[in-house]
């Protein structure tokens, strides 16, 4: 079973290389996140790894906790705001805002 995980991930490299858009990606992630967790463990996963960064962004993104490699977080992630304290609020009970309902 555990050649079978590191073909599958081979397989998807090869497909990955040689075409321009993957379609099925989520499927296939769904996919070998399932293997991993059934089946193969960490015991395929220095050879996974490997392979997993050779993957475009999108697909790298998408696996990046089969290997747990922090790196692989993707470069163009938000960057956290600027932490500011929250408007000041009144001490004021609620308010009752009429609504006009159309009949």
């Amino acid at each position: 079973m555990l050649e079978i995980g590191v073909a599958f991930y081979e397989m998807l490299q090869n497909v990955d290389q040689y075409n321009k858009h993957l379609h099925y990606m989520d499927p296939i992630c769904d996919f070998l996140y399932h293997l991993k967790y059934m089946f193969t463990g960490d015991s395929v996963k220095d050879q996974v790894e490997k392979i997993i960064c050779n993957l475009r962004p999108a697909v790298k993104l998408r696996l990046r906790f089969i290997t747990h490699i922090s790196k692989m977080e993707p470069a163009t992630a938000p960057q956290p705001a600027s932490v500011s304290s929250p408007a000041p609020q009144s001490a004021q009970g609620p308010v009752s805002v009429p609504l006009s309902v159309a009949q």
